[in-house]
């Protein structure tokens, strides 16, 4: 029995292509193979940014907070000089922006991803699913997810992917099995998406940064001691490990025909989206509305970003919202935003306990097919940014997934909504 979820046992009519989609992520095994740069990694277009969500629509730009992460990394990259030449470089069309999730890679909120960043690389053990990517979470100061205009930004953007990635790379190739990590915080009280405080600390643990056996080098002893504090003072550091750890297991159920298994899922601040592995390319989206929930009391009079960043894929997997039973504190913080329980929604939506989840026996499976039959839609915790770019994070709510982006999405790619 999932602890404090979910009760019942998983049903028994799910169709047969979204059975065998589960069963392909369950035997999945994550694990953090290396941390190297994003170019070598990943395929980039010329002079391209990844961006979270789906693909924006030709014509449409990027709201104020992407522009500003976007302008930061422009100038990382020495593209340009300052931030008011690459926003008019991205208002060009000089510099493209691209969907991260179309390439095997997971941005969290307003944050881009480009070249010269680090990637944390996710493997598959067994050798089966295709890997994934996600860039290095920049913790609880000017953070490239935030959406901030300032110069500190592209400074610790700077940071993060040079002394900081060099302190930890050696430790990121070691293979640290991803699930077990996950399973363990789930235990300790964390949902996996917003809240990942207990992640990143056995984290930290797993890497076994040491300051006393650093060949005898002064410098790098400092970077591993600064490192470590940075680590410390981030308890976000884990979530984008586990979206790629997330995209990594999804992707195993792409291309199984007939299935209505939800195998991305992300918005753009303007746009949501999702994608099944029956139709692996194909992004089906909506508008994105903006998260309910609670801001902080400075902020309480400033507007709200609609849904952005790909963090959905961890709600796709199951964790997240629908895994408040596993996380007292979310579940006081935001349980009054849900739908229903989490364990309800759970138990309504999700194909059953994950294999590799054995202490924490969390559920995981989304598929379009239960969110149709049951009349239910999985509800995804988010940050809430301002809209206007200004501030960063003003407070977390819940986005509330419409019907219509299933049924829609499930009705493009033939699929019926029965048997579940």
């Amino acid at each position: 029995m999932m602890r404090n979820g979910p009760s019942s046992s998983p049903a028994s009519d799910v169709h047969p292509a979204d059975a065998a989609g589960f069963a392909a992520i369950g035997r999945v095994r994550p694990i953090l193979a290396a941390l190297m740069r994003a170019g070598d990694a990943i395929v980039f277009p010329p002079r391209t940014l990844l961006h979270a969500g789906p693909p924006y629509a030709p014509g449409q730009r990027p709201p104020a907070p992407v522009a500003n992460s976007a302008a930061a990394a422009v100038v990382f990259e020495g593209w340009a000089s300052d931030r008011s030449q690459a926003l008019a470089l991205i208002e060009a069309g000089e510099i493209r922006l691209a969907a991260a999730q179309d390439h095997r890679c997971v941005v969290p909120l307003a944050s881009v991803l480009s070249p010269s960043q680090q990637v944390q690389v996710v493997r598959d053990a067994g050798g089966v699913a295709p890997a994934a990517f996600a860039p290095l979470n920049g913790g609880s100061g000017p953070a490239l997810r935030l959406g901030l205009p300032g110069p500190q930004v592209v400074a610790h953007l700077r940071w993060l992917n040079g002394p900081f990635a060099d302190a930890i790379r050696d430790a990121c190739g070691r293979g640290i099995e991803l699930l077990p990590l996950a399973d363990q915080a789930l235990a300790m009280g964390d949902d996996c998406h917003g809240r990942t405080q207990a992640g990143t600390a056995v984290l930290l643990e797993r890497l076994s940064l040491d300051r006393a056996n650093a060949n005898d080098d002064a410098d790098t002893s400092v970077g591993i001691g600064i490192a470590q504090d940075f680590l410390a003072g981030s308890p976000s550091f884990f979530l984008n490990l586990w979206m790629a750890a997330v995209k990594c297991m999804l992707g195993a159920a792409e291309g199984t025909a007939e299935s209505a298994v939800v195998t991305a899922m992300g918005a753009n601040g303007i746009d949501a989206g999702l994608r099944l592995a029956s139709q692996p390319d194909s992004w089906h989206r909506c508008a994105a509305s903006v998260p309910v929930g609670v801001k902080a009391p400075e902020f309480r009079q400033v507007q709200a970003l609609p849904a952005v960043g790909d963090s959905g894929v961890v709600e796709a997997f199951g964790l997240g919202a629908m895994a408040f039973a596993h996380s007292p504190l979310q579940q006081q913080a935001l349980g009054a935003f849900m739908p229903e329980s989490a364990a309800a929604l759970a138990r309504a939506l999700l194909s059953g306990p994950h294999p590799g989840l054995r202490a924490s026996e969390a559920w995981f499976g989304l598929s379009a097919r239960a969110a149709i039959t049951q009349r239910k839609t999985p509800a995804v915790v988010l940050g809430m940014l301002d809209a206007s770019g200004r501030h960063g994070r003003i407070g977390a709510g819940i986005w509330h997934a419409p019907a219509s982006l299933f049924s829609e999405a499930a009705g493009a790619a033939g699929i019926h909504s029965s048997p579940r």
